[in-house]
């Protein structure tokens, strides 16, 4: 039995791209990595990852090239950040020893728009910027130091960018702070226990459904999520207790378009998916080298305007857009009279456009009905008056409900989720 779920395990939270827009390769292994930068595996070691549409490479007079994104990785041990060029190449800028560049433990970074690229220097404890020209990066300038005084870092770990403020999780230091896009100290948020991971949206970012600006922070050595107003005030707070795990490692965090919630988790090697109030929606993915599995995922970022979703675990980096996922909870009544209406019960992973058909016993479609957006995930319910086409209660027979999930992301239109159940209509 084990074995026949393993098989059939094909979650569609996220999917991958078809092959007329990725040539089939929707995910590159850590071994394809080393081939293209010639070095040995054991001195590889991705954490950090950002995906961006950057203006200065958008060719205006056409939207052809829009989900056409630049990806940059960080890399902890030979201290190094690579990049694509255009959809084939790989660019690397490899830090000197020596000199204002030097990168010593880049441990996270994230690219904007604009085209400057924000590293977080975990041992040099500071946060370095470049610009990306479309070929090169170029050193701008840094800022931080090592100490406890606000502006100084004890082992930075990740960064999130808005269009106004810079957000580093301070590690040692036990704090959130925040600066502003020139380096200079804002403020500070405490009462984490050595926070990691962090994400911030801000309330005029054009490709996000819900501007109400918030914060999420990992602490607690990856056990503990947290939802904070922009001004600090914790608003929802998410433990391992909570999602009844025996163990869990939090390490990355990336939102989505409608402001859902996107967590790698290394431990359980998966992601988990939660609304805004932090209420858990679902896991997704399993342990394996295989689609749709994940050894010890941990940078996670998402392009929102398309649905664009890009991984790193240990040994691959995978790419999916945005799907649909659901499964029938209930229908009642199952055996039911003309005229009597029939309740369908089932779970949504994220928001999708919703079509409902009925067929009757010889496969015929009686009946279609259009219920449009449905943005509430979680568990949901849609009502069939058992009337046909032409208004007309159904007779005797088996009738097949038939729910239709599209995505509202790039995907739509290439792939649907199809869930039914059968009901029996006696008079």
């Amino acid at each position: 039995m084990l074995i026949l779920l393993l098989i059939l395990y094909d979650p569609t939270t996220l999917v991958y791209p078809p092959f007329s827009h990725t040539l089939g390769y929707h995910k590159g292994t850590i071994s394809q990595l080393i081939l293209a930068t010639g070095k040995p595996i054991d001195k590889l070691k991705i954490s950090g990852i950002s995906a961006v549409k950057i203006k200065s490479l958008d060719d205006p007079t056409t939207t052809e090239d829009d989900d056409e994104l630049s990806l940059f990785v960080s890399e902890l041990l030979s201290n190094s950040i690579y990049y694509n060029l255009g959809l084939t190449n790989l660019g690397m800028f490899k830090s000197p020893v020596i000199g204002d560049s030097a990168l010593w433990n880049p441990s996270d970074c994230e690219i904007t728009p604009a085209g400057t690229l924000w590293v977080v220097d975990q041992f040099d404890n500071r946060v370095v910027k470049f610009y990306f020209d479309g070929k090169n990066l170029n050193y701008i300038n840094s800022f931080g130091r090592f100490g406890l005084l606000p502006g100084c870092f004890d082992d930075p770990r990740q960064i999130a960018v808005t269009p106004k403020k810079v957000y580093v999780s301070d590690y040692g230091n036990n704090r959130i702070q925040v600066f502003d896009h020139n380096g200079k100290f804002l403020e500070e948020i405490g009462g984490f226990h050595y926070p990691i991971g962090i994400e911030a949206v801000s309330g005029n970012e054009r490709w996000l459904r819900y501007r109400k600006p918030f914060i999420l922070v990992i602490d607690s050595s990856g056990t503990r999520l947290t939802k904070l107003s922009q001004e600090g005030r914790v608003i929802s707070v998410v433990t391992k207790e909570d999602l009844e795990y025996p163990h869990i490692n939090f390490e990355s965090i990336a939102v989505d378009y409608y402001g859902l919630i996107w967590v790698t988790d290394s431990y359980n090697h998966c992601i988990h998916l939660f609304d805004q109030n932090l209420d858990y929606i679902v896991k997704y993915g399993q342990k394996g080298v295989g689609d749709k599995k994940f050894i010890k995922p941990k940078g996670i970022t998402i392009w929102r305007r398309y649905g664009q979703v890009f991984v790193v675990d240990s040994m691959s980096i995978q790419y999916f857009w945005m799907g649909v996922d659901a499964w029938i909870r209930g229908i009642a009544p199952g055996i039911f009279k003309p005229r009597e209406g029939v309740t369908v019960s089932f779970y949504l992973t994220q928001p999708a456009d919703l079509t409902v058909n009925i067929y009757d016993s010889e496969g015929r479609e009686i009946r279609i009905l259009e219920f449009g957006r449905m943005e509430k995930p979680g568990k949901n319910y849609i009502l069939w008056d058992t009337l046909d086409e032409m208004g007309k209660p159904v007779g005797e027979g088996k009738y097949k409900i038939e729910l239709v999930f599209e995505p509202t992301y790039s995907s739509r239109g290439r792939f649907q989720k199809k869930i039914s159940a059968e009901v029996l209509c006696k008079l």
